[in-house]
């Protein structure tokens, strides 16, 4: 299964890559997953600048940009959104990134890593919504990153029991792809 990794803050100096980067390195020995990562940020998405939405597209895209991301995309088996918490929802980039798009993420399973000061919960309520709308299978599990208590001083620091969250969700995942 080829498990797209996609961190969506573009902030500079966000959280979120060193979020994104422990995903990969606590996933990075299991052999029954490729990793794909890939950052919102590294794909300078256009907002909504599609003539066509992409509803009716059919993957064909104007932007070089949007084709490229839709390429990523298309390319993943399935995916874990690492989501940070903007005002009780996720971060417009990455909403965008996913609004972008549509045939390429169909019947496709989804899973979160949120953080935030509530653990990205509201984000995360908010995503399953809309991935649902773009066909997207969403997990069950997700794994929560409180920052208040687990990015002390500006350092990463997941709580006890983490690590095997994020495994747990992507055995799910890997079910929810049909591979167990």
């Amino acid at each position: 299964m080829k498990l797209g990794i996609i961190t969506g803050s573009t902030r500079t100096g966000n959280v979120g890559a060193a979020v994104g980067d422990w995903v990969v390195e606590n996933l990075s020995d299991r052999t029954d997953i490729e990793i794909a990562d890939l950052r919102v940020a590294d794909f300078d998405l256009d907002f909504v600048s599609e003539a066509i939405i992409p509803g009716q597209a059919n993957g064909k895209y104007e932007s070089a940009r949007t084709t490229k991301w839709a390429e990523a995309i298309t390319a993943c088996n399935a995916f874990i959104f690492v989501t940070a918490e903007y005002n009780a929802a996720p971060p417009a980039a990455f909403k965008n990134a996913v609004d972008l798009l549509f045939v390429e993420w169909a019947d496709k399973p989804v899973g979160f890593v949120g953080y935030g000061f509530h653990g990205g919960e509201r984000a995360i309520k908010h995503w399953r919504d809309i991935t649902a709308n773009v066909k997207l299978k969403p997990a069950d599990a997700t794994v929560n990153i409180y920052l208040g208590d687990e990015y002390p001083d500006g350092v990463l620091t997941p709580a006890e029991g983490r690590a095997g969250e994020l495994q747990k969700l992507v055995d799910e995942l890997a079910a929810l792809n049909g591979r167990d």
